[in-house]
Formats: structure tokens, C-alpha cells, sequence
């Protein structure tokens, strides 16, 4: 069986380029993408063939170039490649789905494209002067096409979990199956509870990351230690300014960031409305309760009060948790964090993938 994985760019690191290597590894699967940085292989080494359709091309247009650049590679690539199995994840990558192919196409669907739905409306608010007309143009381009590509040239969708699944339903009304993306539980480990609390996040206006560190502005007692980097850096840094409880780490490798979990006393994420959200199986992997908000993917991921925290986005309850919270309660609570990690490993989950392409091929 001849599988080709089609994923939107490997340029960056990142939970949904590491759920794509995964599965590209388990399954045997060749990796096409636009946009490919060797040094990705350094960070998760890619077993199978990567073929690489182009890196983005202009400077100024690399922050968009997932938007636009991509999407036209894989358009205009769409013909080129012959599999027995073509899964397309991401929401670039689909625009090379074609209905000739459909019994043979699967979208891996990790969120509808959020610039288009969701987030539409946020994401131009919060844009630069000069990006808000080239996002309110792409959003008049693209919107039917993408409707039509997914009502057409899919025989299955995969929905990486419920609340991404409620999306299909709500902008293409289709129905999905639901297969989480897989945790390697085993890589992380428990080494103390610390003094500080710890957020891994990439630094966008929808993970609120500037939540967080304007939260711990009013808790100079407590630690935070940021890890990420993204368009909001300058702003982060901007708040975080003179408080010595915060600190912004921007360049961390693996082996520190599971020793930063294996260290913490509880790890904060409080993104919009996640697709899923591999944080917070981290922090619980490594024998941490997540604070979280309740919203999105961490709600099927966090069991509130046995591994976690869910609460609504706001200063005030990230507050109430933090002066709550305590060393004997996390102690309580790290059996139960590790336990649920491990229901999503990567075992479970390639044993699912493995019986559905099975089922496509009889």
C-alpha cells in the first residue's frame, strides 16, 4: 500500500508538524509538502521521502505564504502524484485533493481553515494595517473553493476530536469520524514539583499567551516561565518588562522543554477555542495538572479536578487557581495526570488509523 501524507509546510516546529511526522513514520507514508526546513529532520527524524513542492518564495509574503503559496503548489500539483492513499492534513494541502481521486483521498481534518471560519473576524482585527486588506481578500478567494473541494473530493473525513468534528458539521455540514492524534507518553518524565508554572505556547493572539504573563503582572510571588516564539514576542516582552517572576524562553529544544515540564508545578494553557492541543497530554505525561481553559479540545483531554483545571479565560479565575493551588495538590493529582496521557498513545492511535486504510483498500 502506497501511502502519500500531504501536510501544509514543515517549516516550524509544532504540535500538528509533530502529529504529521508521527503518522507519516507509523504508516509507512511519503511526506508532501510546500515548504520544508531540513532542520526539521534534526528535531524529529522523517523516515519515509519528503517531497518538498516549494519553499515560500517572497520575504514579505512568508507570514501569509501558508495561505496563499501553498494552496497553489498543491493546486496546481494536484495531477502530478499517483498513491493508493492520499491523507491530507492540514488546510492548505487539501487544495490538491481532486475528484478524480476521491475514493482514495482522506482529509485528516486538524481544524476547517480557522482564517476562514472561526477566527476570521479576530484574526483581521488583530492584523497589521497593511495585512488586514491582503486577509479580507483571501478570505473572498478562497472561501467557495474551499467549500467545494470538501463537499466533493473526500470519500472520509477524520476529525482529530470532537469539538474539530462539530466544525465539519458547522461549515461544510459533514459528517466525521473522530481519531485523536497520538501522545508519546513514554518521552516524558516526573522529576519534582517546582516553584514555577510553566506555558508552551506559539506567541499568536489566539493562544493568549499575553493573558497569561499580564496574569502573573499581578502575582509578583509566583513563577511563570513562557516557551515560544511567534509574531507576539515584542508584545510579551513588552508586558513582561521588569517583573523577574516571568521569564520568556524562546529558543528550547526537546530535551529542555521536557525537562521544563519534568521541573514545573503545573503548566497553564489557556488558548481560544483549541483544535486539540497536545500541551496539555504533556503536562500530564509528565505528571502535571494542566490550567486550562474550558473551552475547545482541552475539554476532552482534561478531567476537571482530577487532572486539571477548566476555567473560563479570565485574570481573575487564573488567579483564584494559582493562589489555590498547592504542592499537596498536585501531589494528589499526578496518578491520575499520567493515566490519561497514556489513553492517548500512539499505539491506540495507529491501530485506528491502520483498520480504517485497511477498510479504504478492500
Amino acid at each position: 500500500m502506497r501511502i502519500a501524507l500531504y501536510y501544509d509546510s514543515l517549516v516550524s516546529r509544532g504540535g500538528a508538524e509533530r502529529v504529521v511526522i508521527q503518522l507519516a513514520n507509523q504508516l509507512g507514508a511519503d511526506i508532501i509538502t510546500s515548504g520544508y526546513n531540513p532542520n526539521i529532520n534534526l528535531w524529529m527524524p522523517i523516515k519515509g521521502n519528503i517531497i518538498n513542492l516549494g519553499n515560500f518564495s517572497i520575504s514579505f509574503f512568508k507570514p501569509l505564504g501558508i495561505l496563499f503559496e501553498a494552496p497553489l503548489r498543491f493546486f496546481f500539483n494536484r495531477n502530478k502524484f499517483h498513491y493508493d492513499i492520499n491523507i491530507y492534513c492540514g488546510f492548505s494541502s487539501i487544495y490538491g485533493a481532486t475528484k478524480v481521486n476521491k475514493n482514495r483521498n482522506i482529509w485528516f481534518c486538524l481544524t476547517p481553515n480557522r482564517v476562514l471560519y472561526d477566527l476570521r473576524k479576530i484574526i483581521i482585527k488583530n492584523a497589521k494595517l497593511l495585512a488586514k486588506p491582503i486577509l479580507i481578500s483571501y478570505t473572498m478567494l478562497f472561501y467557495k473553493y474551499d467549500q467545494y473541494i470538501v463537499r466533493n473530493n473526500f470519500i472520509e473525513i477524520f476529525a482529530q476530536t470532537i469539538n474539530v468534528a462539530k466544525r465539519v458539521k458547522k461549515y461544510y455540514n459533514k459528517k466525521s469520524k473522530i481519531i485523536y492524534p497520538p501522545i508519546e507518553p513514554y518521552k516524558f518524565k516526573f522529576k519534582k514539583f517546582g516553584d514555577f508554572y510553566l506555558s508552551v505556547s506559539r506567541l499568536y493572539p489566539e493562544k493568549r499567551i499575553s493573558l497569561i504573563a499580564r496574569t502573573f503582572t499581578k502575582l509578583p510571588q509566583k513563577k511563570l516561565i513562557i516557551v515560544g516564539d511567534g509574531p507576539e514576542k515584542n508584545k510579551i516582552l513588552k508586558i513582561i518588562n521588569n517583573n523577574k517572576n516571568i521569564q520568556l524562553l524562546v529558543d528550547v529544544n526537546d530535551e529542555e522543554l521536557v525537562n521544563l515540564y519534568s521541573n514545573c508545578l503545573a503548566v497553564i494553557y489557556m488558548p481560544i477555542d483549541e483544535d486539540f492541543g497536545l500541551v496539555p497530554l504533556e503536562s500530564m505525561a509528565s505528571g502535571k495538572a494542566c490550567i486550562s481553559a474550558d473551552e475547545g479540545g482541552c475539554k476532552e483531554t482534561i478531567i476537571d479536578g482530577k487532572t486539571g483545571f477548566l476555567i473560563k479565560a479570565m485574570e481573575k479565575n487564573i488567579i483564584n487557581i494559582i493562589n489555590d493551588f498547592n504542592v499537596n495538590q498536585a501531589k494528589k493529582m499526578k496518578s491520575d495526570c499520567i493515566n490519561q496521557a497514556k489513553s492517548f498513545s500512539i499505539e491506540k492511535c495507529i491501530r485506528e488509523w491502520k483498520k480504517e486504510l485497511i477498510e479504504r483498500l478492500k
